[in-house]
């Protein structure tokens, strides 16, 4: 399956994150269309890794040049268009 256009992947999440946290960071940005935190079953903690979907380009491009690098928990956050 292929990502949807206005999807961007977000890496350098902390454990902790969840889909609601992730929804809640970008939601400034534009309208959301999805938000999901990808999780490690064992530990029900996350991967470190995301991804965010808006439903127009804009808000997506918006949002990736206002967080791409941004610092959360001791990390930089990468986000970038999912491939």
């Amino acid at each position: 399956m292929l990502p949807r256009p206005h999807t961007l992947y977000v890496g350098g999440l902390p454990p902790e994150m969840d889909s609601v946290g992730l929804a809640s960071l970008f939601r400034d940005y534009g309208e959301l269309a999805a938000a999901r935190v990808i999780m490690r079953p064992s530990t029900n903690l996350c991967r470190g890794f995301g991804y965010v979907s808006f439903v127009t380009a804009a808000a997506a491009e918006l949002a990736r040049r206002a967080l791409d690098g941004r610092e959360l928990s001791g990390s930089r956050l990468r986000v970038a268009p999912a491939t």
